[in-house]
């Protein structure tokens, strides 16, 4: 038998039992034996045992919690309606434990919605919202009766709230937050750098500044936004105007380039794609492109790349090799 495997009730109504009485602190030397001797008769006792145990100190780390507490009247009432005795009877126990796990699987709870390279995903939310991910991107979503959190972890999401004032719409990014209530917006992470964009309504950066605080970094209405470090949100952009073309083209699987770095635009073309565009040598690399690229279309940029600035090209199914022309 795998020690992994489903305690049967009867044996977590005994361990139940056993780790009511050994809270109440008023056991014999001879039930103090019993219990040693139950525990160590088979190895599903002390997996219950345990779990009880877990279960208990979950429950005082989680004492103060304000959300998890407003579940815990309808445990207390169901504990002592089935209470009989000076300790908890079995089937009790096995209530409060089974309802806790409950409660505490609620609070806990986060669902993950990711994306591999290349791909974009649309996910319809419980309220309402949309989230829309970008190549490479991972967001969890835990929602909670006075607040709508969400996670992004890594990448790019665009997020369309749907209005609710009493459960405020905050996407946490590595301890900063972006708060809005019924909006649209887009939030990319990349190497520790942050940019929001409003296409919708306002929004509201905060962060852990030097104090040590939460503060505010900028409040936005539609086509501003802001750039920051996590490092160091105090050395921010401020609220600038945004290129929402630019900033929301993924969405319809496109990259808008705008004088941008040779350099640069090929890294950001290689997040989505695992056939990789290869700059070979830095004659070019600080050359500026502009334009619109379709995504997965790797042939049609080395073919701008040729035709724009002479560039060399040799491709295989792997990867794409752009070289200066020859002097």
């Amino acid at each position: 038998m795998s020690r992994t495997e489903v305690v049967d009730e009867s044996i977590r109504a005994a361990a139940a039992d056993w780790f009511a009485r050994q809270q109440g602190g008023a056991m014999t030397a001879a039930e103090v034996d019993a219990l040693e001797c139950w525990l160590q008769s088979d190895h599903r006792h002390r997996q219950a045992f345990a779990q009880c145990q877990q279960l208990c100190l979950m429950s005082d780390m989680l004492r103060d919690d304000p959300e998890l507490n407003l579940g815990l009247p309808e445990v207390r009432k169901a504990v002592r309606r089935r209470l009989r005795w000076r300790w908890l009877s079995a089937a009790a126990a096995v209530a409060l434990v089974g309802v806790s796990a409950l409660v505490l699987q609620q609070h806990y709870a986060i669902e993950y919605y990711q994306t591999g390279i290349g791909e974009q995903r649309v996910v319809h939310l419980q309220d309402g919202s949309t989230l829309m991910l970008n190549t490479d991107s991972r967001v969890g979503v835990r929602y909670r009766r006075n607040e709508r959190g969400l996670h992004l972890e890594r990448g790019e999401a665009f997020f369309m709230v749907a209005k609710n004032p009493a459960r405020p719409f905050v996407v946490n990014v590595r301890g900063s937050e972006v708060r809005a209530l019924g909006t649209a917006f887009n939030v990319a992470l990349r190497e520790g750098n942050v940019q929001v964009a409003v296409t919708q309504g306002v929004v509201e950066v905060k962060a852990e500044g030097s104090s040590g605080r939460s503060q505010p970094l900028a409040t936005m209405l539609p086509g501003q936004g802001v750039r920051y470090r996590l490092a160091e949100p105090d050395d921010n952009s401020g609220v600038i105007p945004i290129n929402l073309e630019k900033v929301t083209a993924w969405q319809t699987s496109r990259i808008y380039f705008d004088n941008e770095r040779l350099e640069d635009a090929i890294a950001e073309y290689n997040r989505y794609t695992t056939r990789k565009v290869v700059l070979v040598g830095s004659g070019l690399a600080d050359e500026r492109i502009s334009g619109v690229f379709n995504i997965g279309d790797a042939d049609a940029l080395a073919f701008a790349l040729q035709q724009g600035f002479g560039a060399r090209i040799n491709k295989n199914d792997q990867r794409i090799l752009v070289l200066p022309a020859l002097p």
